[in-house]
């Protein structure tokens, strides 16, 4: 391979672009589930759909958004690692300043989990100790590691010992008392979100935190989530971001082979599951569990390889350059915009606002973050072009350096906000 030119150091503007489209991906999902997430109660299985047109937007999100979006911004979560790391000396003072922004960020995403269980900022900061034992590794371990881990073959391993184990093929017609159970302390948290007090609800969520661990080691997101921190980390190393016409090649090969992954994913499926049906053998939950889990793991990061890079090939292009630059403000200052998002979820679906849960449609609330989210790239421009921070970017830094930070800019005549602006 050709040497990668060198390059200045300055801020990357691809990565806050990329960033910002991640963060419309993810206040379309949020909001088309209401800001409802985990197990919807029976009763209320279907309370985003009230038609076909509901049917079709659900859909939609469900293919080509949920699940990818978030795998793209825990990959640039790793790739932010490195970026600080390239600009310290990676010695102790480097390392103990990196736990301590976890520690403030964990702390941010514990009051934020607790207005809304779905939350990300919690694992993020947990899992972000992966990287400080990861960094030393050689470029291919940490790349064959971050792919093993991004595709969930812990989880694979797992769900095919638990195919062996156990060999009852269904659990019956009925629901089983745990299944019961659980409906209806889904039930409860429904009922609190959509008509409990601020009180309640805070409480509703800070009992969910057990099962928010669960959940993500049965799904096996911790796994793809670290995997994918690590990915980052590589990319960052390879310098991806900063010659992007030079890993052109590469991004295009990327993208072809992320497409006959996704046809393979659903010609396999079709075959494996149509093959067992057809002969009218009920498979053990585990096995469908592992090969339609991992089915649905390589769609998702094959989906979100596409949408990564084919970002990174359109701004190559001076045209649509100009266009993705409109997503360079929010995704700059990206937690301040994820947080926003939950803000307006909250007082949006929940009771303490205009408890709209189950009230209105995929399609309106599809509709209604598409517009949120324009006017927060509105709000962007407008509060970078005064202030050199987002709001919880400021308080983040901060905390970390114990010194309140310039949150002010000096403004000159015929000021504007420039991608590379820091």
């Amino acid at each position: 391979m050709h040497q990668i030119p060198e390059k200045k150091s300055v801020r990357i503007d691809s990565i806050d672009v990329l960033r910002g489209f991640t963060l419309l991906g993810i206040i379309l999902v949020h909001f088309t589930e209401q800001y409802y997430a985990g197990m919807h109660p029976q009763k209320h299985a279907s309370f985003t759909e009230k038609g076909i047109v509901d049917n079709i937007v659900s859909g939609f999100t469900g293919i080509f958004i949920t699940g990818k979006f978030f795998m793209i911004f825990s990959f640039l979560f790793g790739l932010s690692f490195y970026l600080q790391l390239s600009k310290s000396n990676s010695g102790p003072a480097f390392f103990l300043r990196f736990v301590w922004r976890l520690a403030i960020l964990f702390a941010i995403g514990f009051i934020h989990s607790l207005h809304y269980r779905g939350d990300i900022l919690t694992i993020y900061a947990v899992l972000g100790f992966g990287l400080l034992v990861s960094y030393r590794l050689p470029d291919k371990a940490l790349l064959v590691i971050a792919l093993l881990l991004t595709l969930n073959l812990p989880s694979v391993v797992n769900r095919g010992i638990n195919a062996i184990q156990h060999t009852e093929v269904t659990s019956g017609p009925g629901p089983t008392a745990q299944q019961t159970k659980e409906d209806k302390a889904a039930e409860t948290y429904y009922e609190t979100v959509k008509s409990g007090s601020y009180l309640q609800i805070i409480d509703a969520n800070a009992h969910e935190l057990k099962g928010k661990i669960d959940f993500q080691f049965l799904s096996g997101r911790i796994y793809i989530t670290l995997g994918l921190f690590l990915l980052g980390l590589y990319a960052g190393r390879k310098k991806i971001f900063e010659n992007i016409e030079f890993y052109g090649p590469f991004l295009k090969k990327l993208i072809r082979y992320s497409l006959w992954s996704l046809l393979g994913c659903i010609v396999l499926t079709v075959t494996f599951f149509g093959t067992f049906q057809s002969l009218g053998i009920r498979l053990p939950e585990s096995i469908q569990w592992m090969a339609g889990g991992l089915a649905y793991d390589v769609f998702n990061a094959a989906m979100a390889s596409i949408y990564s890079a084919g970002i990174l090939l359109l701004f190559l292009k001076e045209k649509w350059r100009a266009r993705l630059l409109h997503l360079y403000p929010v995704g700059r200052m990206g937690l301040t915009t994820y947080l926003m998002q939950s803000i307006f979820g909250f007082f949006i679906f929940f009771s303490v606002g205009f408890a709209q849960l189950g009230e209105i449609g995929s399609t309106a609330c599809f509709g209604l973050g598409l517009l949120l989210f324009l006017l927060q790239i509105l709000f962007s421009k407008w509060w970078l072009r005064y202030f050199r921070f987002g709001i919880f970017e400021w308080l983040w830094r901060t905390l970390t350096y114990w010194k309140i930070q310039p949150l002010k800019r000096k403004l000159e005549p015929g000021f504007v906000i420039s991608p590379v602006d820091t």
